[in-house]
C-alpha cells in the first residue's frame, strides 16, 4: 500500500483528469483497498450504472425516535449501493479540503474541536438548521461538483498532451491512439487528438449553427425523435461531415459523447435518492413535495454537506469576523461565541446571519436557537466550553456510581440498576438491552478524547474498570505496561 500521501495525491491527479465513467470506476477500483482492504473486490461498471439510476429499492428506510421528541427518518442504503458510496466518499475526502471552520464529519477533528474555538468567551449563541440533509437537493450537489476542487464541467476537460506525460493513475486512462483520428465535442467546442503521440488541438466554432443548418436540409434529421439513436448515429454523421469539410481529414472516429459535467450528473445520481420534503411555497407555506435529495445514512451524504456548505462557512465566517466573534460548523449545528454581546433581538448581526442561511437555502430551527450567557454553565455540541472543553458533571457521576454499584453489589445486581438509568436516559435510541460492559468502555474512551489519556480522573475510572473487568489490580497493570513499553514510557503516565 502507498503512503497516505501519496494516495491521496494520486486519486486527486486522477479524478482532475477523469473524462468517462469508466475512467470513475478506475478511480473506485484503485481506492477501494484503502477502504475494504487489499482483497477487496473490484467494482463493475454496470453496479454503478445500476445505483445510478435512483431505484427505490436503493434504500432500506426506517424511522428512529428523537430525544426532544418525534422521529428522524434514516435511508440506509442496500448493501451494494454502501460500498461504493463508501469508496467514493474517501476519494471526495481525497480531492475536498473543508473550510477551517468545519468540524464534523472531518478527518482528525471532532466535537471537540469544534468546542475549543468557543472555550472562555462570555456568550454562546447555538444556531440549528432544519432537515439539514434533506435541505439539500441534488441539483446543488451536481453544482457544487462543477466548482472547484472537482471541477466537473466542460470548461476543465482532460489535457491529453499532458495526460500522456503522466505518471500517475491516470496513465491507465490512456488509449492505444495507433493511426487513428478521435474528435471530442464539448458545448461549442471541439476537440482533436490528431497524431500518434496524442497530442491534440483545440478550437471553437459555432457548431450548433452548423448542426441547425444540416438538419435543416435533411428531412431525414428533422423526423428523428429518438435522442440516443441521434447522439450514437446521427450526430457522428453531421460532425464527420463538418469535419471534413473544415479539415479535410478522412480517418475520423467519435470517441466519446459523455463529457465531465455528465459525470457530476452521474455521481449526484449514485449520492442521492427521491423522499417527501418540506419545501416552502410562493405565499411562504410550508408545504410537501418530491425532492432528489441527499439521504440521511448514506456514507457519501456527510462529506457532501461540507462541500455544499463551503459557501455558507466563507460567508459566516466573514461576518462573524466583522462583529468580532468566534464561528464553528458541526454539521447542521452552528456556534457563534464572543465576550460582548451582539445577539439581541433584530441586532444588526442576526439579520446578517439570516440573511446569509436562507440564501443558501437553509432554514433555521428557531426552536433549537437559544443563547448562554456569562454565569452559566454554556455547552457547544454537548461538551462544556466555560473555562476548558469539559464533560458534564453528571457524566462522571454516572461512571462513578455504575463502577461502585459493580464493586460493591457485583456485576448481575448492578447491570440492573444500570439498564434502568440507561434507559430512561437514551431508551428513546435503543432497541436492544444494553451492555453495561460495553456503555461504560464507551463513556471512558469519550473521556478519555475529551479529557486526554493522562488525565487524571480518567485514569483513575480506567483503572477501577479494567479492575473489575479483567481481575488485575493497579500494580499489575503498571508492571504490564512497563513490560510493553518500557519504564519511560510508564513514568510518563503515572507520575502525572
Amino acid at each position: 500500500m502507498e503512503s497516505s500521501n501519496s494516495h491521496i495525491k494520486t486519486i486527486r491527479e486522477a479524478f482532475l483528469q477523469m473524462e468517462t465513467r469508466e475512467h470513475l470506476l478506475t478511480v473506485l477500483n484503485y481506492a477501494k483497498p484503502f477502504v475494504y482492504g487489499k482483497n477487496a473486490v473490484p467494482f463493475e461498471l454496470k453496479q454503478l450504472t445500476y445505483y445510478s439510476r435512483q431505484n427505490a429499492k436503493s434504500y432500506k428506510e426506517f424511522k428512529v425516535k428523537k430525544k426532544s421528541g418525534g422521529d428522524r427518518t434514516i435511508h440506509a442504503p442496500v448493501k451494494g449501493l454502501k460500498a461504493i458510496q463508501k469508496t467514493l466518499a474517501f476519494v471526495l475526502q481525497c480531492v475536498f479540503i473543508p473550510h477551517e471552520a468545519a468540524t464534523g464529519f472531518v478527518k482528525n477533528k471532532s466535537i471537540v474541536d469544534n468546542a475549543k474555538v468557543h472555550v472562555g468567551n462570555y456568550y454562546v449563541f447555538n444556531v440549528d438548521l432544519k432537515d439539514f440533509f434533506q435541505s439539500i437537493d441534488q441539483a446543488r450537489v451536481w453544482k457544487c461538483l462543477q466548482l472547484k476542487p472537482f471541477l466537473l464541467n466542460d470548461e476543465h476537460p482532460t489535457d491529453f498532451k499532458n495526460e500522456t506525460k503522466n505518471k500517475s493513475l491516470v496513465s491507465q486512462f490512456k488509449t492505444d491512439y495507433g493511426e487513428k483520428i478521435f474528435y471530442k465535442i464539448e458545448g461549442s467546442t471541439c476537440y482533436f487528438i490528431n497524431d500518434k503521440k496524442g497530442n491534440y488541438s483545440r478550437f471553437k466554432k459555432r457548431m450548433y449553427n452548423q448542426f441547425d443548418e444540416l438538419r435543416k436540409q435533411n428531412e431525414e434529421l428533422n423526423n428523428i425523435e429518438d435522442s440516443v439513436l441521434f447522439e450514437n448515429e446521427v450526430l457522428p454523421r453531421i460532425v464527420n461531415k463538418y469535419i471534413e469539410t473544415e479539415n479535410n481529414l478522412d480517418k475520423i472516429k467519435f470517441l466519446n459523447n459523455f463529457s465531465r459535467i455528465d459525470l457530476a450528473s452521474f455521481i449526484s445520481n449514485i449520492c442521492c435518492t427521491e423522499m417527501s420534503v418540506e419545501r416552502k411555497d410562493s405565499e411562504g407555506n410550508w408545504v410537501e413535495i418530491k425532492k432528489n435529495v441527499l439521504p440521511q445514512g448514506a456514507p457519501t451524504s456527510p462529506v457532501l454537506t461540507n462541500v455544499v456548505c463551503q459557501r455558507l462557512d466563507y460567508l459566516l465566517s466573514a461576518v462573524a469576523k466583522r462583529f468580532g466573534l468566534k464561528y464553528s460548523r458541526y454539521a447542521d449545528d452552528i456556534t457563534f461565541s464572543s465576550l460582548h454581546n451582539v445577539f439581541q433581538k433584530d441586532s444588526p448581526f442576526l439579520k446578517e446571519m439570516q440573511r446569509i442561511i436562507e440564501d443558501q437555502g437553509f432554514t433555521i430551527n428557531e426552536s433549537k436557537t437559544r443563547l448562554q450567557v456569562d454565569g452559566i454553565r454554556k455547552e457547544v455540541t454537548g461538551l462544556v466550553v466555560n473555562e476548558k472543553v469539559n464533560v458534564k458533571k453528571r457524566y462522571i457521576k454516572d461512571l462513578r456510581k455504575w463502577l461502585y454499584l459493580w464493586e460493591r453489589y457485583g456485576y448481575t445486581k448492578a447491570e440492573m440498576i444500570f439498564r434502568k438509568d440507561y434507559l430512561n436516559d437514551k431508551g428513546h435510541l435503543k432497541k436492544r438491552s444494553p451492555n453495561m460492559t460495553n456503555v461504560i468502555d464507551g463513556k471512558l474512551n469519550y473521556l478519555s478524547m475529551v479529557k486526554g489519556e493522562t488525565n487524571n480522573t480518567y485514569l483513575k475510572l480506567k483503572e477501577r474498570f479494567d479492575e473489575l473487568r479483567f481481575g488485575y489490580s493497579r500494580l499489575e497493570k503498571i508492571l504490564n505496561d512497563w513490560e510493553d513499553n518500557g519504564i519511560d514510557s510508564v513514568m510518563e503516565l503515572y507520575t502525572k
